[in-house]
């Protein structure tokens, strides 16, 4: 990472000091030994994520970006709590004096700060591979344990989730090609059509794609970050995921086969309604327009990265699926 990119980054929590200093003030409230290093986890849009590792062992630390309300902060550790003490599989956060957050003063600056568990492990994202069979089954039992948990957050605004599209879109529109532009107009006709009402609601993580879906060196599956979760309708999750982590960039057919499983493993757990099996397509267009929205305006007004291209070429290869009839016969 050069010079200008780790600005970016520190600018999240407007760092001014080595963040180190931070790390030992870490080490010492939660009691983790002494400071031997860090290191910056260089994905995701949100907060500052990097790695500890102590004279005890290694954590994950996320420090909460300045752009983040108190009040949102405050829903956030909600749902940590809510989902440390369920059945999830989601690495554990560390308590100290009772606590999850480090709320810390250091050089007149203020940090509010998480220390998870270590996962020895990778991301999809950073294993460049298409998950198995296996995997996706997994996803579809964690996915359906997120949505039963008992909580009913107060809403977080997330500009990637698919419920905000009309108001992203609205925004952001001019950055799109003719193409995308003609697409997602008939595309938000669609959403406007859809009761809502109608559609069952749970606690939906709203983000489980490849960045956040590590796999352990015994082959478990953990589901990671749950800082935009909300109450919204389930099929949001499925449609996310199918989008991400169902996709072959290589083949519409295992694309499909792997939506298909996704969804009759959920139905196992969750039994999904006719509505929003035929609603369905519509969110997982959403998904994936949203894909193509985000990264096109990022990139026109903040720069490049291979993490943008990344989502940008997920949602085009994504959305080129989405309009095949086939989709709708797997349902």
């Amino acid at each position: 990472m050069d010079k200008f990119e780790l600005q970016d980054f520190n600018k999240r929590i407007e760092l001014n000091t080595d963040l180190k200093n931070i790390s030992v003030q870490i080490c010492n409230y939660y009691d983790l030994g002494d400071f031997v290093s860090n290191e910056l986890i260089e994905i995701g849009y949100e907060d500052y994520n990097y790695y500890l590792t102590t004279s005890k062992g290694k954590y994950c630390v996320k420090i909460f970006s300045k752009a983040r309300s108190t009040e949102d902060i405050k829903n956030y550790l909600e749902r940590i709590r809510t989902v440390a003490n369920s059945e999830v599989s989601s690495p554990k956060p560390l308590l100290a004096n009772n606590d999850i957050h480090l709320s810390l003063d250091y050089e007149n600056n203020h940090y509010d700060i998480c220390v998870f568990e270590y996962v020895n492990g990778k991301n999809y994202f950073e294993i460049g591979e298409n998950p198995t069979s296996e995997v996706i089954k997994e996803l579809a039992r964690q996915t359906a344990l997120i949505n039963n948990l008992d909580i009913t957050p107060e809403f977080i605004y997330d500009t990637w989730a698919i419920i905000n599209f009309e108001k992203e879109y609205s925004q952001k529109r001019e950055y799109l090609s003719d193409k995308y532009k003609e697409e997602f107009d008939r595309l938000l006709i669609e959403l406007k059509n859809i009761d809502f009402d109608k559609l069952p609601k749970g606690f939906v993580h709203g983000d489980i794609i490849s960045t956040n879906v590590m796999i352990d060196n015994n082959s478990k599956i953990w589901i990671l970050d749950f800082a935009v979760s909300n109450y919204l309708p389930r099929i949001i999750d499925l449609a996310v995921t199918s989008c991400n982590m169902c996709l072959d960039e290589n083949s519409k057919d295992k694309t499909y086969d792997n939506i298909a499983l996704l969804l009759s493993e959920y139905n196992k757990y969750n039994r999904l309604t006719d509505y929003e099996l035929e609603v369905f397509g519509t969110f997982y267009k959403l998904a994936n327009a949203m894909h193509i929205l985000q990264p096109t305006y990022i990139i026109e007004t903040d720069g490049d990265s291979e993490e943008n291209q990344y989502w940008l070429n997920e949602g085009v290869v994504g959305y080129s699926y989405s309009d095949d009839n086939r989709l709708k016969k797997i349902l």
